[in-house]
């Protein structure tokens, strides 16, 4: 979405991350395949909405190819016609990050889910990383870690996905006490694109991390599955 954040108004896309996480679910293959670039190319089509609605009219077309097309329309437009999106579009880039926590407060009262909703999660993921691509790092980012079926894998004997987000919060804290610059949005990169890997050890190398620390967080995440 690199590009779309160089062409669009800073608060135009903004909104559109949400968006787009916020429909994140139930997609036709890898997100990072299937939806993402996509959803990229059909955008670059349009010229620049001028308003939420007018983004709304844009990305209809798109969802209504999307599995569960109409229910993904749905959540687009109440979305976009809410007060929350109307906000987002008009602010700078600053004051969201200044208010990250209320503003994704807001975005979950708006779509009347549970904070601990996959979508819910990955909406304030999706918006800190529009944050990021607009040069933003200064954001408070506490927010639940988004539980797909990636994240369920490492941690099998867990029965639903409130358990899942404790429990890797207290990964975390216990993580800060040595990186106190750690937050959610590290720990959910790394946690997604490890158990999406087909070689752990590959991925983890890519990110040039020594031989012997990728042999102990290997270890660590296979003790996951063997003493619960």
């Amino acid at each position: 979405m690199e590009p779309l954040a160089r062409r669009y108004p800073a608060g135009a896309f903004l909104t559109l991350m949400v968006v787009a996480g916020l429909n994140d679910y139930r997609l036709k293959g890898k997100a990072e395949f299937a939806y993402w670039p996509p959803l990229r190319r059909h955008l670059e089509r349009y010229p620049i909405p001028g308003s939420p609605r007018q983004m709304a009219n844009i990305l209809e077309p798109f969802y209504q190819k999307e599995r569960y097309g109409s229910t993904k329309v749905k959540r687009l437009r109440r979305f976009l016609n809410s007060p929350i999106a109307q906000r987002l579009w008009e602010s700078r880039p600053r004051e969201i990050a200044t208010n990250f926590v209320d503003i994704w407060k807001d975005i979950v009262r708006t779509m009347g889910q549970p904070p601990t909703a996959k979508t819910m999660a990955f909406a304030g993921k999706t918006l800190a990383i529009g944050l990021l691509l607009l040069g933003e790092r200064d954001f408070d980012f506490r927010l639940p870690i988004p539980v797909d079926k990636r994240l369920l894998s490492l941690t099998p004997w867990l029965p639903d996905n409130e358990k899942v987000q404790t429990f890797w919060d207290k990964v975390l804290k216990r993580l800060r006490c040595h990186h106190p610059s750690l937050t959610h949005l590290h720990l959910d990169s790394l946690l997604w694109q490890y158990a999406g890997a087909s070689d752990p050890h590959v991925y983890l190398s890519n990110l040039k991390i020594p031989p012997s620390a990728v042999s102990k967080i290997v270890n660590a995440f296979n003790a996951l599955h063997d003493d619960p």
